[in-house]
């Protein structure tokens, strides 16, 4: 093993956090250096460039008030763009029920429809949303932790019943393609709140007319020029198999037998990563329980190119949600044209990514063609798989993000990203009170706050 290289304080991962944390350490004048175990910066953000566009596979949306986002985009030069007219494209997207293509314009009076009557226009997609925003107690987002409110650390089946909704709406109003969990029954209804919290309080700071923001040619800009700006270059393809501290310094020792040690080190890692890296000494037993019990979302995207526009055939919107293996089939338009789909990309959540995952990845393509021709015989042979990105299967993120199962926030949320001895950690799940990329900036500034 070659000698230990030495630096202030060692940054683990190369996601927005790693990378925002160690540059505001270089600012402060020390000695930084950020290791990854991929080739490339940004975490689970990622640009996919290689599909002759900047389809992208991780994080997108930029809230009107993620001020930290903002203030990295400036720094860098980078130019902001609105979403909100792409946002229309993607509302004209149809329900499919089994076999049964339903129509927006048809759903409120549809047989199949289960919510109250005065819901009935809410699609299924949006309704959990839309609950927990209109019937949220919280405050605020930074409210989520307080005492008062951990009798809401239920399940979101538990809470929807709590509002009169019966098993068979919230079936379609959640557990179709779910976003967190594999079902309501297997998500804290309290982490829903505070995402509604949060979206609540982007709304309010957005300009009248606009709903968010995106990154121009490609939200990857961001960790790249942050990758850039560091005196220190990334150490890629530096996967982590150690933190091993004795009292005076910490030790990094990577898979490829390279050791780095500093004073502190900031592992930004997600939990289902860290699980994996033996730790000396070892965390208490709360703080490894909650390391070896959080989960997180397999999210698989499949992306797929139209050879013929097939939506103008059968007459549906050329944007699916499904309750299949095909999950929501969304119409991509990233080029000049905003009107003009470029490809089609299936996103699918929960349990029916985890069954792809387990499938080659073209053959999870295929399966998700089949599904689509299923129900779509217009789009029979029209549809070619050109790749694919899945969240649950990539080593290195172990899920696109981290959800609390019921009675999982009172029992380790305060507890989780404690430090331990000259270990810090920091992540978009250990944020107090925001979310996405901006919840991800706050926790390397909470990480910072926490050093000598």
């Amino acid at each position: 093993m070659s000698a230990a290289e030495q630096h202030d304080v060692v940054v683990i991962g190369a996601g927005l956090a790693g990378l925002h944390a160690a540059l505001q350490l270089q600012d402060q004048g020390r000695d930084v250096v950020v290791v990854e175990a991929q080739q490339r910066s940004g975490g689970r953000i990622h640009s996919m460039r290689q599909l002759g566009s900047n389809a992208e596979a991780g994080g997108t949306f930029i809230g009107a008030g993620y001020r930290r986002v903002f203030a990295i985009a400036e720094r860098f030069g980078i130019r902001l763009i609105d979403v909100t007219p792409l946002l229309e494209f993607f509302r004209e997207q149809d329900l499919c029920i089994g076999t049964e293509i339903i129509r927006q314009s048809e759903w409120a009076a549809h047989r199949l429809n289960p919510f109250p009557e005065a819901d009935r226009e809410i699609m299924p997609w949006n309704y959990h949303r839309v609950l927990t925003m209109r019937e949220n107690p919280l405050p605020g987002p930074g409210s989520w932790l307080d005492p008062e409110y951990a009798h809401l650390d239920v399940s979101m089946h538990e809470w929807m019943r709590s509002l009169g909704l019966d098993d068979r709406a919230i079936a379609f109003g959640y557990n179709i393609n779910c976003s967190f969990g594999q079902d309501a029954n297997d998500v804290s209804a309290l982490l829903m709140l505070l995402r509604g919290a949060f979206s609540r309080a982007q709304r309010t700071d957005a300009p009248p007319g606009v709903i968010g923001f995106t990154v121009e040619n490609g939200v990857q800009r961001l960790p790249d020029a942050m990758a850039q700006a560091l005196a220190a270059p990334v150490r890629f393809d530096h996967a982590v198999v150690a933190i091993e501290q004795d009292g005076s310094a910490v030790d990094v020792v990577c898979g490829n037998g390279r050791r780095f040690r500093a004073d502190h080190v900031i592992c930004t890692l997600p939990p289902g990563v860290l699980r994996g890296i033996a730790l000396t000494p070892a965390l208490d037993a709360l703080q490894s329980q909650a390391i070896a019990t959080l989960p997180s979302q397999p999210v698989t995207q499949i992306y797929l190119a139209p050879t013929k526009e097939f939506w103008h055939d059968d007459g549906y919107a050329p944007s699916l949600f499904t309750d299949s293996k095909a999950g929501m089939v969304a119409a991509v338009r990233d080029g000049a044209d905003p009107s003009r789909i470029t490809h089609l990309t299936a996103w699918i959540m929960g349990p029916n990514a985890a069954a792809l995952d387990r499938l080659p990845p073209e053959a999870a393509g295929q399966a998700v063609i089949a599904e689509i021709e299923r129900r779509r015989p217009a789009s029979a042979g029209r549809l070619e798989w050109i790749g694919q990105q899945s969240w649950g299967a990539d080593t290195f993120a172990a899920g696109a993000w981290v959800y609390f199962r019921p009675g999982q926030i009172r029992r380790f949320a305060r507890r989780l990203g404690r430090a331990h001895g000259r270990l810090l950690f920091a992540g978009e799940h250990l944020a107090a009170s925001a979310r996405g990329m901006e919840g991800a900036l706050e926790s390397a500034e909470a990480a910072l706050a926490a050093l000598p």
